[in-house]
């Protein structure tokens, strides 16, 4: 993302629009990009078969033009904030999908949206417009609060350094996140957590001590981090190391340290694997206050 060309905001009829698109202004003027900003609109009714076709037509076409004008008076006063600005209003009963399109045909580096506020418990039995738009994006994606940044903030880079089939993934982590925290003037930490110990070792007869064990896993990961960061150039503040769940610890941490942002990544499941395994990146997502940015 250091490199952003341009960057496709998704805004809604909210409260927090204004900030969300404040926050894409910020990032565009850090990267020199330009803006596309979507409105994704759909309304049931139109498509009830009750109402004749012509009146169907009218009430949509009466639907998307006060969408168009509700966006331009959004847009009105951030124009001369950055280099390009454009916008578009589009109707698409699944809001993920048409924030992908707008994307695609825009040629877009990065989107950045408001999270999805749905009922506490309606992840448990459906799929929120937020997990399918990080599933299937093929681009980074940042969700974020209706809070504006904080001044000085933390931002948590969460990497596996002990899974060698993440190297690069964990090397474009730390390298967005270094960047997102030097464009926020805040300060960067990392995060690694490794499951529980005692899911790792099977009975035995000899007694292991599990402290020692702890320290070398600890020393481990400590390392890598350290030939990590030396090979990208980068400077952190704070190493965390974690032992649990990888979701639940990091969920800790960013309670622990205020951060005020979370860059981590996602294997992209669909299908039947992402209903049956599940996806870390998705469980942080359904519990953290703070703004992320997944990268695929």
């Amino acid at each position: 993302m250091q490199d952003l060309d341009r960057i496709l905001v998704s805004l809604d009829r909210s409260d927090g629009a204004a900030v969300v698109l404040e926050k894409a202004v910020a990032m565009a003027r850090a990267s020199n990009a330009a803006l596309e900003v979507v409105h994704v609109i759909y309304e049931g009714i139109v498509d009830l078969p009750v109402c004749e076709v012509e009146k169907n037509q009218e009430l949509k076409t009466f639907i998307m033009q006060t969408g168009e004008t509700w966006l331009e008076d959004q847009l009105d006063c951030i124009r001369c904030k950055v280099k390009n600005i454009e916008s578009v209003t589009l109707w698409n009963k699944d809001k993920w999908q048409g924030i992908l399109k707008a994307a695609a045909a825009s040629g877009a580096d990065l989107i950045i949206k408001g999270v999805e506020k749905d009922d506490e418990y309606s992840h448990l039995i459906r799929t929120p417009q937020d997990t399918n738009l990080i599933r299937h994006s093929e681009i980074p994606v940042m969700l974020v609060k209706d809070d504006a940044w904080v001044s000085n903030p933390v931002v948590l880079a969460a990497i596996d350094v002990l899974n060698e089939s993440q190297t690069e993934l964990n090397k474009r982590i730390l390298t967005e996140a270094k960047h997102l925290s030097t464009v926020l003037g805040g300060e960067l930490a990392i995060a690694v957590s490794y499951p529980m110990i005692e899911a790792w070792v099977e009975p035995s007869t000899v007694p292991l001590d599990l402290s020692r064990l702890r320290c070398e896993i600890e020393q481990t990961i400590r390392s890598k981090v350290s030939q990590l960061v030396s090979q990208l150039g980068i400077c952190y503040r704070y190493l965390h190391v974690e032992e649990g769940k990888p979701a639940m610890r990091i969920r800790n941490l960013l309670e622990e340290t205020g951060s005020e942002l979370l860059v981590i990544g996602t294997v992209g499941r669909t299908g039947v694997k992402s209903l049956v395994i599940g996806n870390t990146s998705e469980t942080i997502l359904q519990y953290t206050h703070c703004d992320v940015v997944v990268l695929r």
